[in-house]
């Protein structure tokens, strides 16, 4: 990817994602393991977070994390249920934001 690529991302991601190292956090793992799912406690041990604070990022959980800036709101994130479990991936735009974040501030 060079410098010339260029990605429309919406200011309210930027935002969340400078809001919350947490959500920075679950978006590079789920780069790094993609296109594979993953499930919530699988997700919380390997960033070394508690699994609700990991759940609040992804899907909204009280005044802490706003829906509105959850990951899965976003459009970041996507997730299917097997069973009674959920499963959770990054979605493609998902992964341009990735890109453009570690581009921007040269995390590698």
């Amino acid at each position: 990817m060079g410098r010339n690529t260029r990605y429309y991302i919406d200011p309210v991601i930027i935002r969340a994602l400078n809001k919350s190292d947490l959500r920075r956090k679950v978006l590079f793992y789920l780069d790094i393991i993609y296109p594979n799912h993953t499930y919530l406690s699988e997700m919380a041990r390997a960033i070394k977070s508690d699994p609700s604070n990991v759940l609040g990022c992804l899907r909204g959980l009280g005044n802490r994390y706003n829906g509105n800036s959850s990951l899965i709101e976003l459009g970041l994130v996507e997730y299917y249920e097997k069973g009674h479990y959920k499963y959770y991936r990054l979605t493609e735009y998902g992964k341009d934001v990735v890109k453009y974040t570690r581009e921007y501030y040269r995390i590698y």
